[in-house]
């Protein structure tokens, strides 16, 4: 019996009521899930720690999220001092373009993997493109998508079954994960999903290689939207080759938007079609480049 792990996170937040002041830090909502078979995880988790050993000199034990690099960042931008209790004090000294390279090398060997694939949900938090709509239901829209969606990739494969993790969230956001899984089993469970272990599993980030890369999707996912370059740069060669299509199309399958209408999936995919006409000189930026030219 072949079995399968699917791991999710987020990038960005939403709220039923968003200011504009809301919606200019955070104009996307996004969510990832990355589904990998248990034996190549296994051996997955060994060459993620000998990547931290290389590149970072740390054990297991230190969690490095996306956004770590970009908090980063903007202290060293602004000269500031990074205080003992940011959860990134660890990695202050480490190049940030080694930090970029070291998840650039980690999202590749998650590509080189057979059974690996990635699926990317977004929510627009204008008010136009998104009514206000309740946090556990947007929630709920997002699994129901990416549980439809694994149990369309593994239904190819007999005998498959996935069991599902998320990443523990602050009370709230958690509480309505447990309720939008709890709404979605007792209206399709087991008869839509039969190949999706029927319970949701909450891992802590440090100690979950699955969850780490669920973060590593979800905010390059979010940063490319934006048209950061080292975003879209991770995006177009790491997780565009792992998302999965239905008749050649990912969008509606591998990406979507929550909730599903013609007019955002039209946004959608004016912003992929922006995303890959960046030129490669644009997005090919080091980070270490645009301090010192900000010092200069």
């Amino acid at each position: 019996m072949p079995i399968f792990f699917a791991f999710s996170d987020e990038s960005g937040k939403y709220k039923r009521e968003r200011t504009e002041k809301f919606i200019s830090k955070n104009p996307y909502y996004c969510r990832s899930a990355v589904l990998v078979e248990a034996h190549e995880w296994l051996e997955f988790r060994d060459t993620y720690d000998d990547f931290k050993k290389q590149f970072l000199g740390f054990n297991h034990r230190q969690d490095i999220k996306w956004s770590y690099i970009w908090s980063l960042f903007k202290h060293f931008q602004k000269k500031e001092r990074i205080l003992p209790e940011k959860p990134y004090y660890p990695l202050r000294d480490i190049p940030l373009d080694i930090l970029v390279e070291f998840v650039r090398r980690v999202l590749q060997r998650l590509a080189d993997y057979r059974s690996s694939c990635i699926l990317l949900t977004v929510t627009f938090n204008e008010k136009e493109k998104t009514k206000p709509l309740e946090t556990s239901e947007i929630v709920k829209q997002h699994l129901q998508h990416v549980l439809g969606t694994i149990e369309s990739v593994l239904a190819k494969i007999p005998d498959s079954i996935c069991v599902f993790f998320l990443n523990p969230e602050e009370p709230r956001l958690e509480k309505y994960q447990k309720d939008a899984f709890t709404s979605i089993y007792s209206q399709d469970f087991p008869e839509k999903y039969s190949h999706i272990k029927d319970s949701l599993n909450f891992e802590l980030s440090p100690q979950s290689l699955g969850a780490q890369l669920a973060d590593y999707c979800a905010g390059v996912f979010n940063g490319s939207l934006r048209l950061y370059p080292q975003s879209i740069d991770l995006f177009r060669h790491q997780l565009w080759p792992k998302i999965p299509q239905k008749k050649k199309h990912v969008l509606g399958y591998g990406i979507t938007e929550i909730p599903q209408n013609k007019r955002n999936k039209a946004v959608l995919k004016e912003l992929l079609e922006k995303i890959f006409k960046a030129e490669e000189s644009d997005y090919r930026v080091r980070l270490e480049e645009k301090l010192r030219s900000k010092k200069s």
